[in-house]
Parts: structure tokens; C-alpha cells; sequence
């Protein structure tokens, strides 16, 4: 009898310390998914300091830091409707169409810079909604349908600006892009840092944030719990619109010049750059500071790539390759490989 009572408790025993050690495995994976990006930020800066002295210098990393800036906002948005199980290929174009509208009014109407700004940032909420609205309401597939806005928006960019090169900004639309806060910090790294900040309180501490995680980890089930699911979809789309337009103000401040072509490529780079950073791809788990991370690591290997002398289609390998590893690496540990499992992420 006490020896089926020790077997009892042997195999009780046995089965406690395989829960302890798959407990600390994935404690172990988690760690890996949410730093793996911050330690290939660190990683490539190492490897490309130790064959340039320029590249780690107070001017450069600030360079790299304003260079990430815009694609940091685009990515949080970005962020938001991938973990809902969606992906938004017009954002590229809302930059070009945003901007078009943005600096016409500024250079051929009375209208203030300020307003023109309004305007802009309320335009990429509309197209937003407009994706939004094609993706729920007439049942096209997400990638379909920002596709196809994608190649319009484009489109409707070109008839309005042509081929035509707009500069020399007011200093009022040029000041995030280009101002420095007490002659020192950019400002647009402190906007970038407080969109980032606000966006984690809006993914962990929210519904909007509950309910894109609960839409892309089970779409069924999140209806059947009472979702409004189509409601918070747009909601995405509307946000990723609204950070673009943003980024757009951005942009045009720090270049301070517009050409109809602004913006073309930069859905695959945000893309890239939020998968990098941990958000899975087919929804259900998001990673905010992640995509804050993949933005900075791609800006990094970008700048990387000219302070070591190579041509610009070799930094389009290496960002390629980069992505790939991101991927090999959450492949191999096991990360974000099921669609269905929601993340808290953050």
C-alpha cells in the first residue's frame, strides 16, 4: 500500500518539476522576444563601431535616432492593426497624399501652417477610416484592400502635385522636424518617445488595446465574447492612419521639401520593422517598444551601411537579411509561430 502511495506521489512530484521547468523555458523565450531586438540594436552597433570610429559619436547616433523618428510613428500604428490580424500597404501612400494636401495649402492658399497641420493629421485619420471601412464593411481582405488604397491614394497624389517640388517651408511646419529642445535634443525624438509611451498605456491599459489583441488572437471568439469586432478593426486603421499623417508633418519638416514620390516603399520598411520588433504577423501579440526597436535597428543598418562605404542596394540586402534572421530566430525558439494565442506584449 505505501508503495502505491509512493508512486503516487513520485509521479505527482515528476509531473510538478516538467510544469516548473516548461514554465522557466517560456519565461526564458519571452525575455528572448521582447530584448531580442534591443540586443541586435546593440549587437550591430559593436560590429560596425569596430570597423568605423564614426559611427558611434553623439552626432551620429542622434542622426540615426531622427532618421528612425518617422518610421517609429508609422510602426506603432502599424503595430495596432497587425496585432488585430490585419496589415496596412497604403501608408507609404498616406504620406504622399497627406503631404501633397499639407504643402499645397501652405504654399498656394492664406491658410496658417498650424491649420494646414490640423488638416493633414485629420486627412490620414480619414483615410484610415476609409480603409477601415472597405476592410469591414465590403469584406475585402485586408491585404487586397490597403492594396488596392495604396495604388489610389498614390494615384490621386500625382494628379495633384505632378511632378512638381515644393520647398522652402514656414518655420511653424518645419519646427518638429527640425527644432531642438534647449539647442540640444530633437524634438521629434521627444514626440516619437511620448507617441511610443502613449500608445503602450493605450495597448495594455484599454479596451481598444484588450480588444485588437483579443481580434487577432481569435476573431470567433472575440465575437462570440461580445466584441464589437468590425468597431475596433476600424479603429486600428484609423489610428495607423492618424500616427502617419503625424509622421508625414514630420517628415516634411525635417527634409523641408515635398515631391509627389514621398513616402513610396515605406509600408515594406514600417512592415519589416514591427515584425523585427516582435509583433506576430498574423495577429494576437504585439510588441510596442519592439517596434520601436526594429525602427531604430533598421535606421541603424541603413547608417551602418554608408559609414562603412557601401552602395545603397547593399543596405536593402542587409536589411533584408536582417529580417530574415528576426524571423529564423522567433522560428527556431518557438515565439509567435501559432495564430491564436494572444499576447500581452507592450
Amino acid at each position: 500500500m505505501f508503495d502505491w502511495f509512493r508512486t503516487i506521489f513520485r509521479g505527482a512530484a515528476g509531473r510538478e518539476r516538467e510544469m516548473l521547468k516548461t514554465r522557466g523555458r517560456g519565461r526564458v523565450l519571452r525575455y528572448i522576444d521582447i530584448l531580442g531586438p534591443w540586443a541586435g540594436c546593440i549587437v550591430f552597433a559593436i560590429v560596425v563601431a569596430s570597423q568605423t570610429a564614426t559611427f558611434i559619436t553623439p552626432v551620429n547616433v542622434t542622426n540615426v535616432l531622427v532618421d528612425a523618428t518617422a518610421y517609429v510613428l508609422i510602426a506603432i500604428g502599424m503595430t495596432f492593426v497587425m496585432t488585430g490580424a490585419g496589415i496596412d500597404l497604403s501608408v507609404g501612400s498616406i504620406v504622399g497624399l497627406c503631404g501633397a494636401i499639407m504643402t499645397v495649402l501652405v504654399k498656394h492658399t492664406a491658410i496658417s501652417p498650424i491649420l494646414a497641420m490640423v488638416v493633414c493629421l485629420a486627412l490620414g485619420a480619414l483615410l484610415g477610416l476609409v480603409n477601415g471601412l472597405i476592410i469591414t464593411k465590403l469584406k475585402i481582405p485586408d491585404f487586397i484592400g490597403t492594396l488596392a488604397t495604396m495604388t489610389a491614394f498614390r494615384g490621386i497624389t500625382l494628379v495633384i502635385i505632378g511632378g512638381r517640388v515644393l520647398f522652402g517651408f514656414p518655420e511653424t511646419l518645419i519646427y518638429l522636424g527640425q527644432a531642438r529642445l534647449g539647442g540640444i535634443m530633437p524634438v521629434c525624438i521627444i514626440a516619437a518617445i511620448v507617441v511610443v509611451i502613449v500608445a503602450h498605456f493605450l495597448y495594455q491599459r484599454t479596451k481598444f488595446g484588450r480588444y485588437t489583441v483579443a481580434i487577432g488572437g481569435n476573431r470567433a471568439a472575440a465575437t462570440y465574447a461580445g466584441v464589437p469586432v468590425d468597431k475596433y478593426k476600424i479603429y486600428t486603421y484609423v489610428f495607423s492612419g492618424f500616427l502617419t499623417a503625424l509622421a508625414t508633418v514630420m517628415l516634411i519638416g525635417r527634409l523641408d521639401s515635398y515631391h509627389g514620390t514621398l513616402g513610396m516603399g515605406m509600408e515594406l520598411h514600417t512592415i519589416a520593422a514591427v515584425i523585427i520588433g516582435g509583433t506576430a504577423l498574423y495577429g494576437g501579440i504585439g510588441r510596442v517598444w519592439g517596434s520601436l526597436a526594429g525602427a531604430i535597428l533598421l535606421a541603424m543598418v541603413i547608417n551602418g551601411m554608408v559609414h562603412l562605404g557601401l552602395q545603397y542596394f547593399w543596405q536593402q540586402v542587409a536589411v533584408g537579411v536582417v529580417i530574415i534572421l528576426a524571423v529564423m530566430l522567433y522560428t527556431m525558439t518557438g515565439l509567435r509561430q501559432s495564430r491564436g494565442v494572444g499576447g500581452v506584449g507592450g
